[in-house]
């Protein structure tokens, strides 16, 4: 077998770039076994770390036209590859890096970095052999079967996986053009007047920096409430966790996405008819329009608090799903009346240090549970009723007894 590839080095390795088609990937390449480990234990525990992420992948392959990977990272052992340099005069340049590798067909082929993309090429190509020809780029490296050969490869295969990052969601958020939250929050931030400009808050973090005047809340906050909606919108709240993974993968029709985000708009728009605040924040075209939001001497209101803005949008989506009698916005309604001070009750300790004048980050899920509580106690289950009850009195430093007296004066109906 030949194969057209370049040769480059980096530190003491050379290495090929070369193309391989989904058929070679198949045949050729094999899953590690004891190339990095001669202990049974050890060969099992990378064996064990091939998880089922190859199915998605295979899914990936077998139903987006668009698919596409980076390289592969192949080890290669065994057998006597051949280069043979190809050198080409261009523009009076000598190039030498060019060339074409000779396998004798004894080598053995191992993946150093991209374990579920082979095995999910190789599942793909099991259900549709149309895709045989497709190519993928890879990167050959040379591997020797002794014990400072399995520790070299050992220290790629440990490198390439412990500083291989997961996406940020900030760049999901920028840049995925297949999930529906990522896509209709990028057209929101483009064309929603609460959301235009510098009112979002584009970071790493959830959390406002303090010196910031302008903004309303954070992008990861944003779309935090946005994912919170969709349950709401598309599933009724009833989807797991990884279905909703798995249903972000995959970009749906043009009708579907219009329709959220048509829906999204009625929403918000009804968000900043319902609290005044946020009008005026709108129509407040200074450098400094939410500075009186976030007053560090009372806290000031806590829709401009990542750490209460995300959970009330999770309690009244709940809320709405489990009294599907109410929609979301008739639900949000209710709460026109309450005091969105961050140092008044219920929200004093719970978010708000009062000695230190300092945000309290710890106890988002309370706050949720303390929404739900106003509206209605009944509606939540008997396991939020007892942590609503322990993490209060646990703010409060009081007991149970206590607690249960305050939070039986907390209610939108006193508001």
């Amino acid at each position: 077998m030949k194969i057209p590839a370049i040769k480059g080095k980096i530190g003491e390795t050379i290495y090929y770039i070369a193309n391989l088609t989904f058929q070679q990937i198949n045949q050729l390449v094999k899953r590690v076994d004891s190339e990095l480990h001669t202990s049974t234990s050890l060969k099992e525990e990378i064996q064990r770390s091939l998880s089922d992420n190859y199915i998605k992948i295979k899914q990936y392959i077998l139903t987006r036209d668009d698919h596409f990977f980076n390289s592969l990272v192949l080890a290669v052992y065994d057998g006597l590859p051949v280069w043979t340099e190809i050198r080409y005069e261009l523009e009076e340049e000598w190039y030498h890096n060019v060339g074409v590798l000779h396998f004798n067909g004894d080598e053995k082929i191992f993946p150093v970095d991209g374990q579920h993309r082979v095995e999910g090429i190789k599942a793909a190509l099991r259900e549709k052999s149309e895709i045989a020809s497709e190519t993928i780029s890879v990167i050959l490296i040379g591997h020797n079967n002794t014990p400072e050969g399995m520790e070299k490869s050992r220290r790629i295969f440990s490198t390439l996986n412990r500083y291989a990052k997961p996406v940020r969601l900030g760049d999901i958020i920028a840049l995925d053009e297949d999930d529906i939250v990522a896509i209709t929050t990028r057209i929101m931030l483009e064309n929603f007047p609460l959301f235009t400009g510098d009112k979002i808050k584009a970071s790493n973090s959830k959390s406002i920096p303090s010196g910031d005047k302008k903004c309303f809340t954070t992008l990861m906050t944003l779309y935090d409430c946005h994912l919170e909606l969709l349950k709401y919108y598309k599933f009724g709240g009833n989807i797991s966790n990884g279905r909703l993974k798995d249903y972000l993968r995959v970009r749906p029709n043009d009708e579907t996405i219009s329709g959220f985000y048509d829906f999204l708009v009625e929403f918000w728009s009804a968000f900043y008819t319902c609290f005044t605040e946020i009008e005026n924040y709108i129509e407040d075209t200074s450098l400094n329009a939410a500075e009186q939001y976030r007053d560090p001497n009372d806290g000031g209101n806590i829709f401009f608090r990542p750490i209460s803005l995300y959970p009330f949008i999770s309690a009244i989506a709940t809320l709405a799903m489990r009294g599907p009698e109410h929609g979301i916005i008739r639900v949000m309604e209710q709460f026109r009346n309450i005091d969105r001070t961050v140092s008044s009750e219920p929200w004093n300790r719970v978010i708000w240090n009062p000695i230190t004048h300092k945000m309290v980050m710890r106890n988002q899920s309370l706050v949720k549970y303390l929404f739900m509580h106003m509206y209605n106690h009944d509606i939540l289950t008997n396991k939020e009723k007892v942590a609503i009850k322990t993490k209060y009195a646990a703010v409060h430093n009081i007991s149970m007894e206590d607690a249960i007296t305050r939070l039986n004066n907390i209610s939108i109906h006193n508001a």
